[in-house]
């Protein structure tokens, strides 16, 4: 599944969705198999939902 929300973050970044700092921090650590915390877990929830409703599902990935 991570896969999968990895390249909805890079669609996000180039498509200059959100906070390109920010959503390359949540890449890297997604790509590092880190576990999202707090602010980022958070914010990258509010920038799927704005941006990509489609891809909601993608959520579950982040509970």
């Amino acid at each position: 599944m991570s896969e999968d929300l990895m390249k909805s973050i890079i669609g996000l970044i180039q498509n200059d969705k959100g906070d390109k700092e920010i959503l390359m921090r949540i890449l890297y650590d997604l790509r590092k198999n880190k576990k999202l915390f707090g602010s980022d877990k958070s914010y990258l929830k509010t920038i799927i939902e704005k941006y990509l409703p489609e891809d909601k599902y993608l959520l579950k990935s982040l509970e």
